[in-house]
């Protein structure tokens, strides 16, 4: 029989006088062990002992948890996570069986047909000079009489005729009245539209008056300034293919006698956008300024 004592249990016996005479046990080794058995063990102890007791324990051993286990994928290993390997193709799929579908039930439309190249393409004339009256808003049938000041001619394209019939031969009066040229010969040149294959000579069967030059318009009127109103006008005097912008602001020369020319807004366009009154005025005044007016 063994006692085990621990070390004060020994003291206590030495001040009573009672000598230790029985043998010692190894048991005192192994009391701090059973102490230290309650607090909670060491990582490294645990570690030990899942070591020690899993070979022998008939019950398996709980996993650790997915934040103990390392994040490294092995090489060679499938991706854990499906959302982060490649994307899957599946919107080019959509896109090209959406494309497929679409266009056998919305056939591309064929492009417009283009023009022959000899169609012919419109061609405008100059009519017989008209002498205005500007104070009675009506046309003059007499001779222009004697002034002082330079005649005009006034070219352009009026769907209602030669002022001052409708809204926009009005209009032109108007302009007319507000440079001040009242006493002044002024010239309406009628411009005509000719019809395909119509000479512009002498008309449809002889039917149509015939057209002038505009060397032949100065030649009877004795026209010193040019008012050309709208881009058929311009085109048909200047010729070219620049833009209508660009054909305003300046003074043009048309004709073998070269007679200055001023190009602005036909009366029609006028009524159609009240706001380009200011650049037509800003024209006009060119053009007496060039006149000398």
């Amino acid at each position: 029989m063994s006692l085990n004592l621990d070390t004060r249990q020994r003291a206590m016996l030495q001040e009573m006088g009672h000598p230790l005479w029985w043998p010692e046990s190894a048991a005192p080794a192994a009391a701090p062990v059973a102490e230290v058995a309650h607090p909670p063990a060491a990582p490294a102890q645990v570690s030990e002992k899942k070591q020690l007791l899993a070979p022998n324990q008939s019950a398996p051993v709980a996993p650790e948890s997915k934040a103990d286990q390392p994040l490294a994928i092995p090489s060679g290993a499938e991706a854990p996570f499906p959302a982060l390997a490649e994307p899957a193709p599946a919107p080019r799929p959509a896109r090209t069986a959406a494309a497929s579908s679409v266009a056998p039930a919305a056939p591309i439309a064929p492009a417009a047909q283009a023009m022959p190249e000899d169609f012919p393409r419109v061609r405008f004339a100059l009519r017989a000079p008209v002498l205005l009256d500007l104070r009675e808003a009506k046309l003059q049938t007499e001779p222009a009489p004697a002034s002082s000041q330079p005649a005009w001619l006034v070219v352009a394209e009026l769907p209602e005729g030669t002022p001052p019939q409708g809204k926009a031969g009005q209009l032109v009066i108007n302009m007319l009245r507000a440079m001040r040229l009242t006493d002044a010969p002024v010239y309406w040149v009628p411009l005509a539209r000719l019809a395909p294959g119509q000479d512009a000579s002498q008309g449809d069967e002889g039917q149509e008056p015939p057209s002038h030059s505009i060397d032949a318009l100065v030649q009877d009127t004795g026209a010193a300034m040019a008012l050309v109103l709208g881009l058929p006008a311009a085109r048909h005097l200047l010729g070219g293919e620049q833009p209508f912008s660009r054909l305003r602001q300046q003074v043009h020369q048309v004709g073998a006698g070269r007679l200055p020319a001023v190009v602005t807004y036909d009366p029609s366009h006028l009524l159609r956008v009240p706001k380009a009154k200011g650049e037509t005025w800003a024209d006009l005044c060119l053009a007496l300024a060039h006149a000398g007016r």
